[in-house]
């Protein structure tokens, strides 16, 4: 099922990062989360950028991504970032210091049971499915799912949504509030 709703990207993101902070504290990486780590000048200058989606689906695969990058890192960092490269596109992109994906194994890596196998993925349990799904969810949001890695440099994955505009959103936002909250029935004076 898709249920779409009005998602303010950049902070929703933020709380699934948060959800990964002790996990990559734990194996020694440091997780950024670019919109919230640059100064406060800057920070005041990001725009508010919304997207209609499945909040369950791009949960699931921001959270399957963010572990993922965790998961497959040994040393450094874990960055995410959300970005709009114009009006109508919003990135999330997760960005790892990893061991990398070999460029013949980066064309299967969405599809289902698929895993790549050397001697840095034998330990690492998975049974394949996680991108495999996470490109079915990003597709049934009208998204697109790809990746770009280095072998031994590391890997960086991004979605990209439609954009909705903030005058679009208020007024989704607006009609859901009404569906949810009608306004009481007037109630018409008796005439005796």
């Amino acid at each position: 099922k898709n249920n779409p709703k009005i998602v303010e990207t950049v902070a929703f993101v933020d709380e699934l990062v948060a959800n990964f902070m002790n996990r990559a504290k734990e194996k020694g990486l440091v997780l950024l989360y670019k919109p919230t780590t640059q100064t406060e000048a800057i920070r005041k200058l990001n725009q508010v950028l919304y997207v209609n989606v499945d909040n369950n689906h791009l949960r699931e695969v921001v959270s399957n991504l963010i572990e993922n990058a965790v998961k497959y890192t040994k040393q450094g960092n874990v960055t995410v970032d959300v970005t709009s490269p114009n009006q109508e596109k919003v990135v999330i992109s997760v960005h790892d210091t990893g061991i990398g994906i070999p460029p013949e194994d980066q064309s299967h890596l969405f599809q289902k049971f698929y895993r790549v196998d050397n001697r840095d993925t034998r330990d690492i349990g998975g049974t394949g499915l996680g991108l495999y799904l996470c490109r079915r969810l990003v597709e049934t949001m009208g998204g697109r799912l790809w990746v770009e890695s280095t072998l031994g440099q590391g890997s960086t994955f991004f979605v990209e949504l439609s954009r909705v505009s903030h005058e679009e959103a208020m007024n989704a936002i607006e009609a859901a509030e009404s569906i949810n909250n009608p306004a009481p029935a007037q109630v018409s004076p008796q005439i005796k």
